[in-house]
């Protein structure tokens, strides 16, 4: 999977989570004997993807998502 473009790929799970909220998203459509079925997508499910998704592609570009603390010292 190192081909994945993970920031195109947290860009199209948050397109997919919008249509999701925002009920755009199909569950079963039929015109005739044609039949079209959309699986609806886990809300936890979808969340855990992009996450994943997003620290991805925050490590592909560089950008640090975790800093450590600086040291300090206490004055007595």
């Amino acid at each position: 999977m190192a081909d994945v473009d993970w920031c195109q790929r947290a860009k199209d799970l948050r397109e997919i989570e919008f249509a999701r909220v925002s009920g755009q998203q199909v569950a079963e459509s039929r015109f005739g004997q044609d039949m079209v079925k959309f699986v609806s997508a886990n809300a936890e499910d979808l969340a855990a993807a992009i996450r994943y998704a997003e620290d991805q592609c925050a490590k592909a570009s560089g950008k640090r998502s975790r800093f450590a603390m600086a040291a300090r010292a206490r004055p007595y």
